[in-house]
């Protein structure tokens, strides 16, 4: 009887046709039965498995086998051929892959971890966003039928598209005949924020409010009136003029 059974490692004795002669038993309840020792290879890994098993060198490499448990697991393969005999031994290196997916696992759970943190950034910083967004065009009732909307920052389209949602709501929720949009807080003009200002005073004017334009700079007058936009509102010096018109009158 062949010791070569008794050996305990995963342990081929092959021929130069890579045909396996005898194996170790740990070796068949590892692999199972198989004839042709590159049987036993992953295909990705059966050319570099040639490579080094036709070499009469003594050789070791990693080689990615398939077993009875598992059709990927890593193995540290060591090959010795003496004449026409190949012996071979298989060291089973799975602590080392998983050792490799559990850091892949905790890097893992670090960034959903982070995603989830950077989500909730996100949602705060939208949030403080829209605040901002409401701060540039508060909405502010000074009188029956009359809101002053103070504009601050840049009169851009991004500004205007920002609010004329919640201003549109806000003045559909209400008996508001007038709207003054106060230019005091507006920095520099653009043709877009102008062309966006007209189209929300369109749909204003649309529901029945008359849209006024107070605090207007000289340097404001002068953009407006070389885009050639007609805003469709009228102008008033400043809001103690609207107070005049309006309230005390």
């Amino acid at each position: 009887m062949s010791a070569v059974k008794h050996i305990p490692v995963n342990y081929f004795l092959l021929n130069k046709e890579l045909t396996i002669i005898e194996c170790s038993d740990l070796a068949i309840q590892t692999f199972g039965d198989a004839i042709d020792f590159l049987e036993l290879i992953d295909s990705e890994s059966k050319e570099k498995a040639k490579r080094i098993l036709y070499s009469l060198d003594k050789k070791t490499t990693e080689l990615v086998m398939k077993t009875t448990a598992s059709p990927l697991s890593l193995f540290e393969m060591k090959i010795h051929w003496d004449g026409q005999l190949g012996h071979v031994v298989c060291l089973e290196q799975d602590d080392r892959i998983q050792r490799l997916i559990d850091v892949v696992d905790k890097h893992r759970t670090r960034l959903a971890k982070t995603d989830f943190e950077l989500l909730e950034k996100k949602e705060q910083l939208e949030h403080s966003l829209s605040l901002i967004s409401e701060l540039s065009a508060p909405y502010i009732t000074i009188a029956n039928g009359i809101v002053l909307i103070p504009l601050f920052g840049h009169l851009d389209k991004k500004l205007i598209v920002n609010n004329s949602l919640r201003i549109l709501k806000q003045i559909n929720n209400s008996n508001i005949e007038r709207i003054l949009f106060d230019f005091h807080g507006i920095g520099n003009l653009s043709t877009e924020g102008i062309l966006e200002l007209r189209n929300l005073m369109t749909e204003l004017s649309l529901m029945g409010v008359r849209s006024y334009i107070i605090g207007l700079h000289p340097e404001h007058a002068k953009i407006i009136h070389k885009s050639g936009i007609q805003t469709g509102s009228l102008f008033l010096k400043n809001l103690n003029e609207a107070i005049r018109t309006f309230i005390v009158s």
